[in-house]
């Protein structure tokens, strides 16, 4: 080593130091010299191999390099750290895509049934989720012991809701509540406000203490309609109905079948039946439809006469029919989602696609 090779060094340092434009850069320069393990400090360690006379010729030499370019490291190293604190907007940089919210496919079919109902002249009335044992089973001529009570699982209430009746203060009555099973007891609720002819649909969520799977959830949105008058009788009631649910999941030649069914506050009872999706009415190995090749829609029928008779109306002047259907089981024919489960399991990988 000579004091020519040492000047060479701070010189090419000292432009490489000058060329330096980020702090990775900066980075790389401080492992290559001044770390622990790099170039300036094999030159410290070469010192060893010299003579005292030229130790003190290189020595000095190589210490006022060294702190020369620890000194122009760090004002290079504040100047970057600066650049990053301060605000800095690149105009040619791609735009960041915002996240856009979207609509639960429950919303979207609810509403898309409403557009529809309302399109056929039906008016739109709204209920509690809490319900009286009264308007959600008495009225709607499911007696206390009847043994169609067991059709509905349903979740009680603890506590009862203390009613004061009659003229005087210290006349109570106690009435039991629950969270309602379906939506049927908004029926008798309109049908208590308003005189006929009447056309109604009321949608809500109902609560159902049952096992999940593919197509049944404790806590579902049903939408009930109800259309009474003078001379409304079952052939209306098809006729609209399949008109309905063909334009509500978008399918003209779409097979919809009736069936004979039961339920205390319409008589004769009926199921609605739409053909299956995922295996086209084959039914075989289909988890969706229980190999059935159908998909239970919706329950219906011609209003109950004792319903007339809890509404105080003149059960002879009157006929109508009623019907609750699943909107969840429309979203799912609709856009064609196999598992009701994923409507509330909160998952954005599902709500995204809506």
């Amino acid at each position: 080593m000579d004091l020519k090779d040492i000047d060479a060094l701070i010189i090419k340092l000292n432009q490489e130091l000058n060329l330096i434009k980020n702090a990775k850069e900066l980075e790389g320069f401080r492992l290559k010299y001044l770390a622990r393990k790099g170039e300036l400090n094999d030159c410290f360690e070469k010192l060893k191999e010299l003579s005292v006379e030229q130790k003190r010729v290189f020595g000095p030499k190589l210490n006022t390099c060294k702190k020369e370019l620890e000194q122009r490291f760090k004002e290079k190293q504040s100047l970057f750290d600066k650049v990053t604190e301060e605000f800095f907007f690149d105009y040619t940089l791609p735009g960041k895509k915002k996240e856009i919210g979207s609509l639960h496919p429950t919303t979207l079919t609810y509403r898309h049934i409403i557009s529809v109902f309302n399109s056929f002249g039906f008016e739109i009335f709204e209920s509690n989720d809490i319900e009286s044992e009264y308007y959600n089973f008495d009225s709607l001529n499911i007696e206390k012991n009847h043994p169609a009570r067991d059709m509905w699982d349903t979740f009680w209430l603890d506590k009862k809701y203390i009613l004061p009746i009659g003229s005087k203060k210290d006349e109570f009555k106690s009435i039991n509540l629950l969270l309602k099973t379906h939506t049927s007891p908004a029926e008798m609720r309109f049908m208590e406000k308003n005189n006929p002819p009447i056309r109604m649909v009321n949608m809500g969520k109902v609560f159902r203490y049952e096992a999940t799977d593919a197509r049944h959830e404790f806590q579902l949105h049903q939408l009930e309609g109800l259309m009474i008058g003078d001379d409304i009788s079952l052939c209306n009631f098809k006729s609209i109905i399949t008109g309905m649910t063909r334009k509500i999941i978008g399918q003209k030649d779409l097979k919809v079948r009736l069936r004979p069914s039961y339920f205390p506050f319409v008589s004769p009872g009926l199921e609605v039946d739409v053909e299956c999706f995922k295996c086209h009415g084959k039914g075989s190995k289909c988890s969706l439809c229980s190999n059935s090749g159908w998909i239970e829609m919706m329950g219906a029928g011609m209003t109950h006469p004792n319903l007339y008779k809890f509404a105080k109306w003149d059960r002879y002047n009157y006929q109508g029919f009623a019907f609750g259907l699943g909107v969840e089981r429309f979203a799912m024919l609709k856009y064609q989602i196999p598992d009701i489960r994923v409507f509330n399991s909160g998952d954005l990988r599902f709500t995204k696609q809506f």
